[in-house]
């Protein structure tokens, strides 16, 4: 198997940093963020350096973190990619020493990690076949949003490259993965085993995150002259999981030019939380409807087309859709999930949050967020005048695609736990005279349950009836 190499050298894009206090008056500023994953330390300098050297160190430790050559020198820009992936809510120091024309001059810069992230037992696989420098990119917002384990070098695959990659070695790369981000615009290489293996993924229960053009067969235009697709169109991949038909796309429905988001296309959904402006740089998802509406949903759309000899006049591209089927789940986001920043990247990271919803998107389909706020919503009276007694429950389910994603339990006293049939249960017969504790708790298809337990304590008179 080829592992991706995410070579340095890469200048890194993310949009912000923090400025550190220049130098000498007039020299360099720094600029770091809190990634931890290949990070890449920048200055901005007043005039053009000459030379420079850098060493990076723990601050806690006093240990060398493993650093390229400085990028940058003969212009006013300089960066310094690290090779070392960085510990979480940890301090760190870069001594750089450059000249800009008025001699040498030190400086000292420190700053800090991000703190651990929200689940550092999920982790994330990438399968891709975009630019390393994409790949980077989309690794460094995921690092940034925090919820998922620092990334590692394992957790790549470049499958845009010969030789193909073995189902074999595809589904041992899956192993211990909790979701995979698949990303393809270039022609993917094992193909069939690919599609194998993320089907295999999904039904045990897994989750897959699609982006750039995985169900496109062939392009008519730059960039997809050969297949990107995950598989074939007869692959069980393609006919069970993608949300879409897979396609020879036509010249018409790829674009160079930006769509906005239809605002009321907007589903209320887990994934749409937050959303509400994007516009999608280049081409989109390329379709207008989904493959099976029993068990996946549209949940945003792009705007209607301005041309008339446009596919997508009538009815805008999908922007992002789901599927779920069992405990397995999908989702297909309609626009390349790296910067404009970066070669043919999708969205502009400034006005479109594109790294935040891939990293949501991850998030849901892990299928790892518990209920909560298990309660009954029916019960017999405290003292019950009937010796038969109905109960039923509700709980909050902030991802559930759909109403069979959450189910209960309950238990009688310390009985054993039973499977309520949907949302209810009954008691029947009860003994005159006794007191009965029921709880209730909720779980969902996922198998996450609710760490609070619902109770409810009543007893039943003498005299009750039924």
């Amino acid at each position: 198997m080829r592992r991706l190499a995410l070579i340095t050298l890469l200048i890194s894009t993310l949009a912000t940093g923090v400025p550190a206090p220049a130098g000498a008056a007039g020299g360099c500023t720094a600029h770091t963020t809190g990634a931890r994953y290949r990070p890449t330390v920048t200055w901005s300098c007043a005039a053009s350096v000459v030379s420079a050297t850098a060493a990076v160190t723990r601050v806690s430790t006093h240990a060398a973190v493993g650093a390229d050559a400085i990028a940058g020198v003969g212009t006013t820009g300089l960066s310094l990619a690290l090779h070392g992936d960085l510990v979480s809510g940890a301090a760190y120091r870069v001594a750089l020493t450059y000249d800009d024309g008025s001699g040498q001059t030190t400086l000292i810069t420190t700053w800090r990690t991000l703190p651990p992230p929200a689940h550092p037992g999920l982790h994330v696989e990438y399968i891709t076949a975009i630019p390393a420098a994409a790949v980077l990119d989309i690794a460094h917002r995921m690092d940034l949003a925090n919820i998922f384990a620092v990334p590692r070098p394992s957790d790549f695959i470049d499958a845009g490259t010969p030789p193909s990659v073995s189902l074999s070695g595809y589904t041992a790369a899956l192993r211990g993965h909790q979701s995979a981000l698949v990303v393809t615009d270039a022609r993917v290489y094992g193909g069939a085993a690919l599609a194998t293996a993320l089907a295999r993924f999904c039904n045990a229960g897994h989750g897959v995150v699609v982006g750039g053009q995985t169900h496109w067969i062939s392009g008519a235009r730059e960039g997809w002259q050969t297949a990107s697709a995950v598989g074939s169109e007869t692959s069980v991949f393609a006919s069970k999981w993608s949300m879409y038909a897979y396609d020879d796309v036509a010249a018409n429905q790829v674009s160079t030019g930006s769509h906005d988001l239809a605002k009321g296309s907007i589903a209320p959904n887990f994934l749409t939380k937050g959303l509400t402006h994007f516009t999608v740089i280049g081409p989109g998802s390329g379709e207008w409807y989904i493959q099976d509406y029993f068990s996946g949903r549209v949940l945003a759309t792009l705007q209607k087309a301005s041309s008339l000899a446009s596919p997508f006049h009538t009815f805008g591209q999908v922007f992002l859709a789901a599927r779920q089927i069992g405990a397995g789940r999908l989702v297909d986001l309609g626009f390349r999930p790296w910067s404009s920043a970066v070669d043919q990247g999708g969205f502009d990271p400034s006005h479109s949050p594109g790294g935040a919803l891939t990293a949501r998107a991850l998030w849901w389909a892990t299928n790892r967020i518990p209920p909560t706020d298990t309660h009954f919503t029916t019960t017999p009276a405290r003292e019950s005048n009937r010796a038969t007694v109905f109960f039923s429950m509700a709980a909050k389910d902030q991802d559930k695609q759909t109403a069979d994603d959450l189910h209960f339990r309950y238990r009688i006293g310390n009985g054993s736990w039973h499977r309520a049939v949907g949302d209810s249960f009954v008691m029947y017969h009860l003994a005159q005279g006794s007191t009965h504790t029921v709880y209730a708790r909720a779980f969902d298809s996922g198998g996450n349950v609710d760490a609070h337990v619902a109770k409810f304590t009543f007893h039943v008179l003498p005299g009750a009836l039924g």
